[in-house]
């Protein structure tokens, strides 16, 4: 058998091979171990059939709600139709689109219709009989159309005035309809600032979203993220877990380099194996902070500590392993979950009344809930490849710091010192100043500006 993928994820055609003679021909239109060596493992529980004597019926777009969504398998065994799907899976970057087939008794074709899309069928021709299997029972509760020429859809039926029945005359509106459909994305380190920032806004959105941590699974162990993975079979992974000690890093190494580098390794060949997009969250700290030019997208990385190695080995193994992939770099990221440099000048300034901050460091202050609408746009398109994702703006960690408190109204003392004053176990980068090329070449919107960030941040968090 031959299967063809489509740009619309799980939507497959399908041709079986045809054995024939003087006396006609034979196929095999399904068996189920072929069909699992091709991906497609399915228990198929009903078999239809309907027939439409004219040419110009027009049946659907019919869908059934979850929990009783359809998986649907159609071939046109007389005659020939127009088989016609919408994608109605909120999150998909093939939302609201449609794709269109010819279906006859002579090519053959199958098509593959994964649960959620709406499905219809134009005759073409007069007498036309179509069979289709599906995995769930006909359930009249969830059954549910939309209306054929919705313009929001906008297929192009090639014809004014189809023949319809009541039912399809009178459907709602997409926007009317209760479809309940959405791809899956699985986050990683949801107890993280990023993480749970992400899949907040993926709950907002209406895209269904499933946090874990190292409740759920370890990333570093190979076994268990492979069985969660596959058997959660999510769309989309956004990996934001990562060991993140920077300064630990450079003596607990091998703790660094198995959660940094062996699980990212570990959460993409699972990735690869379901043909699942991957987000992978990475770090200033590939750069070498030299000049003081921003940081290109397309730059040679060179890190300068042990930390930013292992995120630049995560990069290399994302970008080999998948084509399918996302590769985000931030800088000091801020968010309401977590610890971060915004609460701990905070804390201190209840402690202390004059502090110092290093002022040759300079970079981006990023708002975690700024750069979850971010990655939450980027998983809705094919736009694949490696991009910033910071707020707008430079500063210093001085600057940062002063800025905390004017917006906070606190009244400390801050001294400036270099960073030679305020020796650490693991080197920084002095530049961390990063561009947005990427962004506007691909018509993401570039996140606020970083004190406006901040304001909002600081009424989150008061």
């Amino acid at each position: 058998m031959k299967v063809t993928k489509t740009k619309f994820k799980g939507l497959l055609i399908i041709e079986t091979d045809l054995y024939g003679d003087h006396r006609g021909w034979f196929t095999e239109t399904y068996t189920k171990n072929k069909f699992v060596d091709n991906g497609i493992d399915v228990d198929f529980v009903q078999d239809n059939q309907s027939y439409s004597a004219q040419k110009g019926t027009l049946r659907g777009i019919h869908f059934q709600t979850k929990p009783k969504a359809q998986t649907k398998m159609i071939r046109c065994t007389r005659g020939a139709i127009i088989d016609t799907v919408v994608d109605l899976r909120k999150g998909s970057d093939t939302y609201k689109q449609w794709f269109s087939i010819e279906l006859s008794a002579e090519n053959k074709k199958q098509l593959f219709i994964p649960k959620g899309f709406g499905h219809a069928f134009l005759t073409i021709t007069d007498d036309v009989e179509v069979q289709y299997k599906v995995d769930e029972y006909y359930s009249k509760e969830n059954d549910r159309s939309i209306k054929f020429n919705d313009p929001e859809i906008g297929i192009d039926w090639g014809m004014e005035d189809p023949i319809l029945s009541e039912k399809d005359l009178t459907a709602p509106l997409l926007k009317d309809s209760d479809a309940n459909f959405s791809i899956k994305v699985l986050v990683t380190g949801v107890n993280g600032q990023l993480g749970y920032d992400v899949v907040k806004r993926l709950n907002g959105l209406g895209i269904e979203a499933s946090g874990v941590g190292r409740n759920e699974f370890d990333i570093a162990d190979k076994e268990q993220t492979q069985d969660y993975i596959l058997k959660s079979k999510p769309d989309v992974v956004v990996h934001c877990a990562a060991y993140t000690a920077v300064d630990k890093a450079e003596d607990e190494r091998e703790k660094c380099y198995r959660i940094n580098v062996e699980g990212t390794k570990n959460i993409a060949e699972a990735c690869k194996q379901i043909d699942a997009q991957m987000v992978y969250i990475s770090t200033d700290y590939v750069f070498d902070g030299q000049g003081v030019e921003p940081q290109s997208e397309n730059k040679s990385t060179n890190p300068v500590n042990y930390y930013g190695y292992s995120k630049e080995q995560g990069e290399q193994i994302v970008r080999n392993l998948l084509e399918k992939h996302f590769i985000v770099r931030t800088s000091w990221v801020y968010g309401k979950n977590g610890s971060n440099f915004v609460k701990t000048m905070l804390r201190l300034a209840q402690m202390k009344d004059e502090i110092s901050v290093v002022n040759d460091q300079i970079g981006v202050p990023t708002y975690t809930k700024d750069l979850a609408v971010l990655i939450c746009d980027m998983i809705q398109t094919t736009k694949y490849g490696t991009y910033h994702g910071v707020n707008e703006g430079y500063c210093s960690w001085y600057e940062f710091a002063l800025a905390i408190f004017e917006e906070a109204g606190v009244n400390i003392k801050v001294n400036s010192i270099p960073s030679s004053d305020y020796p650490t176990k693991a080197r920084r980068p002095l530049n961390s100043r990063l561009s947005k090329e990427n962004l506007a070449k691909n018509d993401f919107d570039r996140l606020p500006q970083w004190k406006d960030a901040l304001g909002r941040y600081l009424k989150e968090i008061q």
